[in-house]
């Protein structure tokens, strides 16, 4: 009897041996590594780090839908393409042209495209949408939004607030969003080249006290905003032109954590 089933516990050693076998074959020793293809799986939207063509899936409809319902009345779409090693910002703001030919439904004067440098193409393809940016904002004659910062014109040389519709929106909007997030801004005053270096590096900073003064009446803490001056040390246009010179009067907010 012990050597039935001696017998019996020998064969099925030898059956689990034989199926082990036959799983290790089929499963480890099936392929060599070289013929495994892993296909990565990417976001909406990738690039192409030859030809800056633009790829999508089919998670890029829905993430359409998402971008087009965050806009809001008075806004405009900012696009932002990342440019990586050994390219110039050309490359970049060519990526961001390419997509914006994706959004159909809105006008094409109400996109706007500009570029940002990032380090390495196919490293950051798992990135959202590979480190493209996009941000609505508002753009006419008094404001300018960026992706990092806006920008608040002064048309006249006076450190009086500016008083004007498209100014209380963009207020409006600003206020509610620092009480919400608790974020910090920096506002920065600037100024033409008009009259002596220090008066303009004193009128500067008169301008941006004038608008944190706007935005604690609407409930800011003055916590969150901090004052800068950089006078006429930094023009954005060249001041030998009454048009510059409007454009080098202004203040700029830059919202930090």
């Amino acid at each position: 009897m012990k050597k039935v089933l001696s017998l019996i516990v020998f064969l099925l050693f030898l059956l689990l041996i034989w199926f082990s076998w036959n799983w290790y074959k089929d499963v480890v020793l099936c392929c060599p590594v070289d013929n495994i293809i892993v296909k990565e799986r990417y976001g909406p939207l990738i690039f192409d780090c030859v030809t800056g063509e633009v790829i999508t899936n089919d998670l890029w409809p829905e993430k359409k839908k998402e971008i087009l319902s965050s806009q809001r009345k008075g806004q405009s779409l900012l696009l932002v393409g990342p440019y990586f090693e050994n390219e110039t910002e050309n490359n970049g703001i060519s990526r961001a042209e390419k997509v914006k030919m994706l959004f159909t439904e809105i006008p094409a004067d109400e996109i706007f495209t500009s570029a940002r440098p990032v380090s390495d193409c196919e490293a950051s393809k798992g990135k959202m949408l590979h480190e493209l940016k996009y941000k609505w904002v508002i753009r006419n004659d008094d404001i300018i939004e960026y992706l990092d910062r806006t920008i608040l014109f002064y048309k006249y040389d006076s450190d009086e607030e500016i008083t004007n519709e498209n100014v209380f929106k963009f207020f409006n909007q600003l206020s509610e969003f620092l009480k919400t997030t608790g974020d910090k801004i920096v506002l920065t005053g600037h100024t033409s080249d008009e009259g002596e270096e220090d008066y303009n590096q004193a009128l500067g900073m008169k301008r941006a006290e004038e608008f944190k003064r706007h935005l604690m009446s609407m409930g800011v803490s003055a916590d969150q905003i901090m004052t800068a001056s950089e006078g006429e040390s930094k023009p954005i246009a060249s001041n030998e032109t009454e048009e510059g010179k409007a454009k080098n009067r202004r203040v700029e907010i830059q919202i930090i954590n």
